[in-house]
């Protein structure tokens, strides 16, 4: 099955089979109680530490939710989804990612749940161990153990990771962090309620009051709501020490952690438009670039403090796993299983093949070159894109794979074409939709031509 869902990039289980009697299988597999997420994840984790080895990794961390609102009348077992309303599941992955190329190695761990239960009254005050939100120290914890071999682990995750407790134990465990801050938080040896040393008491405080280090400069890409631009940044940063929060404080934690922090604002943001002042709202739809990133490596200088920026800018290949694996190319939210459970063991499977498609993104240009194409296909695969260059390549030297042969970038770049990406340098670079059709395309391809040379169909079991 993981095979299947690997070279049809699809979660819907007729579209995985070919007979009833595979039906049948692949149902009944997604339906076995042995058959555990946490095994799941376990087998690919065990993948990925071969990939991290010898290699800075970025661990990649954030929550998605799988809703299945529309098909609620076929399904049951699930839980409540982030409005409350709709039926779902949650889906917190992470994913390993190399520190200085970008490229994607592989899914380090996850969890996967259902929300049935409501915040209890002393939800502050209850231990992280007892709340949602653990899930943000415990998967990164099993994410590191699953890559022992890695030189280097960092975590990087968005605002929603901003926790005490997760700045206070990752670190000891060997994990560094780069976590973007979401809370005006005290700072420690500073008065809460006065400050006769005239010193800052909280941490936007101390920012303001810091001089300009300098300024950096950003290509930001197109997303809803804000057009493709170029932005000017002011950049600050220093040492803070962050003081425990009274509310809910655990006695196994230390009452205080410093940190660094990088700040990027941007400069001239976009002014309010015409239509948002008529409105009363005084407010531009585009809202300015703020980055707070708090973080354990060390910033003493401009460059370090622009290498974090650059760092924290590779967590929004999470965001395009998250996209690939939903409705732009899997579809996870069309399937027609009913059961929780079955759905659950489909979801973290499923997030096999969206790391393959990332995978091809990550390596489309330098970083694939000196990366096997072995990482993705197999060697009947690798022949038979060998079969499809002259095909596939234009008479001009624009249109030729340049990349060396063999390598992930080459494979890259057919899979890209059969996408439907024009080869031309000039076009915008292939994105996840582009892969994701060319593998669905290239993989009825192999099995075609497996099929001519072999007599019968190519089974390869999926590496990744």
């Amino acid at each position: 099955m993981l095979e299947r869902v690997c070279t049809r990039i699809h979660a819907g289980i007729r579209k995985l089979v070919d007979t009833r009697a595979e039906l049948v299988g692949f149902v009944r597999l997604l339906r076995n109680v042995r058959v555990t997420p946490e095994k799941i994840v376990a087998a690919a984790a065990k993948r990925t530490a071969q990939a991290v080895a010898g290699r800075s990794v970025l661990l990649i961390e954030d929550t998605t939710e799988i809703n299945y609102e529309a098909k609620r009348g076929r399904k049951r077992g699930l839980g409540q989804v982030g409005n409350g309303k709709d039926i779902g599941l949650f889906l917190h992955p992470v994913v390993a990612v190399d520190a200085e190329d970008g490229s994607v190695l592989g899914l380090a761990g996850a969890r996967i749940w259902r929300r049935t239960k409501t915040k209890s009254a002393t939800y502050q005050a209850d231990p992280i161990e007892t709340k949602e939100s653990f899930r943000w120290i415990e998967v990164v914890a099993q994410a590191k153990a699953a890559v022992p071999l890695a030189t280097r682990t960092t975590v990087v995750a968005d605002r929603e990771a901003d926790i005490f407790e997760l700045m206070a134990r990752l670190p000891p465990l060997g994990v560094d962090i780069l976590i973007r801050s979401n809370h005006d938080r005290a700072l420690s040896g500073r008065s809460r309620t006065k400050k006769p040393d005239g010193l800052p008491r909280r941490l936007l405080e101390a920012l303001a009051a810091w001089p300009q280090a300098g300024q950096i400069s950003l290509d930001l890409p197109a997303r809803t709501g804000r057009a493709a631009q170029r932005i000017d940044l002011a950049v600050r940063f220093g040492p803070v020490t962050l003081h425990q929060p009274r509310q809910g404080a655990d006695l196994r934690d230390p009452n205080s952690v410093t940190l660094n922090i990088v700040e990027v604002k941007q400069i001239n943001p976009p002014p309010p438009t015409a239509t948002d002042k008529g409105k009363g709202k005084g407010k531009s739809k585009e809202q300015p670039i703020v980055w707070r990133l708090l973080t354990t490596h060390a910033v003493t200088s401009m460059a370090e403090a622009t290498h974090i920026v650059e760092l924290y800018r590779r967590r929004w290949t999470i965001e395009q796993v998250f996209r690939t694996l939903k409705s732009q190319a899997i579809d996870l939210e069309e399937s027609l299983l009913a059961e929780g459970d079955a759905l659950e063991r489909l979801a973290i499977t499923t997030m096999s093949a969206a790391i393959i498609v990332m995978q091809l993104v990550s390596a489309r240009g330098t970083a694939g070159q000196s990366l096997p194409a072995t990482r993705v296909f197999s060697s009947a695969e690798i022949d038979c894109l060998h079969a499809l260059t002259a095909r596939f390549e234009g008479k001009t030297d624009k249109q030729k794979n340049h990349h060396p042969p063999e390598s992930l970038a080459w494979a890259a770049w057919h899979i890209a074409r059969m996408g439907g990406w024009t080869g031309y340098a000039t076009e915008r670079p292939p994105g996840p939709i582009t892969f994701a059709n060319g593998l669905k395309r290239f993989f009825a391809i192999a099995e075609g031509f497996a099929i001519g040379k072999n007599g019968s169909s190519q089974k390869d079991v999926c590496r990744h």
